[in-house]
């Protein structure tokens, strides 16, 4: 028997690391009226120095470690007791996150077995830009973009177990909320900084009419350099991470891309069949979970919402993306003619099957067989 398996079991107690002392005593004080067990540290290059960093059960590294001062705090930890869960935490939600975990419930939690299933991956996995590039590429592939449930009038819920209940154990697909929102969840459970940001939609807007923050996107920061990661924009979503200090253009497998800086903003363009279309801009602000909840109410509810109104779906992989747009599906393949064609009802289902990977439900056949009917009338 190994010496990990004799070792007892670490205290049902959290380690909280940070900066601000100020901070730190309001968290605990939120920990200890629920009456969970913690401390603080706020010097973080020597927390794991201390004389009991091996005896808690969670280690929540706040949002202001970051870098390579946080991979080297999760390393040491780690080496001082390998059964530590380790949670990187943004000052609203720590007590929330710190208090589930030690009850076996992390909100933010996620099945890193079930997902790499899903998602096809046996690779390596190592705290670096491959395994990023890796993992955006297997994601996109195998997890379709669609709106099904919106369109159908269902609505959808974001909270953490929805969607894995929706995007893993049942293989379908999702938005924005949902893409990312898993994505975010498993990149942070594998030890990656990342963030959720906030975006404006530009792709197809009206000059002059923009449309309010509802576009979820991911910041990845790799030693001291921070990346934009988006497994959720659909049809032309960034197919692998892009460095967000570089403005000159940036290859994928699939587009260009280039990032430009105005004010406090950043914009994303993709170059498409020969010019350079706007995508989204954002912001560096960190988002929480339920930052997004009045977002997507919008975007699954209000009729305004391009998203209530016709079936879309999209996929990339290594060889072609395919996009449906109500009736319309495009593919597009690297230096190849682009490829479009309208669909009848029958194709839109098989299109669904055969290109988006879902396994189309009998209660879908109404919305296909209306989408296939108005959209043929424009």
């Amino acid at each position: 028997m190994s010496a990990l398996a004799l070792a007892p079991a670490p205290a049902r107690r959290a380690l909280l690391i940070g900066r601000s002392s100020v901070i730190m005593e309001t968290v605990l004080a939120e920990l200890r009226a629920l009456g969970v067990e913690a401390v603080g540290d706020v010097d973080p290059e020597h927390a794991a120095d201390r004389a009991d960093a091996g005896d808690f059960a969670i280690v929540a590294i706040g949002r202001g470690v970051g870098g390579p001062a946080r991979c080297r705090l999760r390393e040491r930890f780690l080496a001082r007791n390998p059964r530590v869960t380790l949670m990187d935490v943004a000052l609203h939600e720590t007590a929330a996150r710190v208090a589930g975990a030690l009850a076996g419930r992390d909100p933010e939690g996620v099945d890193l077995a079930a997902y790499f299933a899903r998602i096809g991956y046996s690779g390596p996995v190592g705290l670096d830009l491959e395994t990023l590039r890796a993992l955006v590429a297997a994601h996109m592939s195998a997890i379709p973009f669609e709106n099904l449930d919106v369109v159908a009038g269902k609505g959808v819920d974001i909270s953490a177990r929805s969607v894995d209940a929706k995007l893993i154990g049942a293989r379908r697909g999702g938005y924005c909320y949902e893409q990312n929102g898993l994505f975010k969840r498993v990149l942070a459970a594998l030890g990656f900084e990342v963030d959720a940001l906030m975006a404006r939609v530009l792709l197809n807007q009206e000059p002059g009419r923009p449309m309010g923050r509802s576009h979820m996107t991911l910041k990845v920061t790799l030693g001291d350099e921070a990346h934009l990661v988006d497994v959720g924009f659909g049809g032309y979503g960034p197919a692998a991470p892009l460095r967000l200090a570089v403005e000159s253009p940036q290859e994928t497998p699939h587009e260009l891309y280039r990032l430009s800086g105005y004010g406090p903003l950043l914009r994303l363009e993709a170059e498409t069949e020969g010019r350079w279309t706007p995508l989204y801009e954002f912001s560096g602000e960190i988002q929480l979970p339920v930052d997004y909840l009045a977002a997507n109410w919008f975007t699954s509810t209000h009729p305004s919402s391009f998203f209530t109104r016709q079936i879309v779906a999209a996929r990339t992989t290594s060889e072609a993306r395919y996009a449906l747009y109500g009736r319309r599906l495009t593919i597009r393949r690297p230096g190849a003619e682009v490829e479009r064609r309208e669909l009848t009802a029958e194709e839109i289902g098989r299109a669904l099957h055969e290109l988006f990977l879902l396994k189309v439900e009998p209660e879908w056949a109404p919305l296909i067989e209306r989408t296939a009917r108005e959209d043929a009338g424009r």
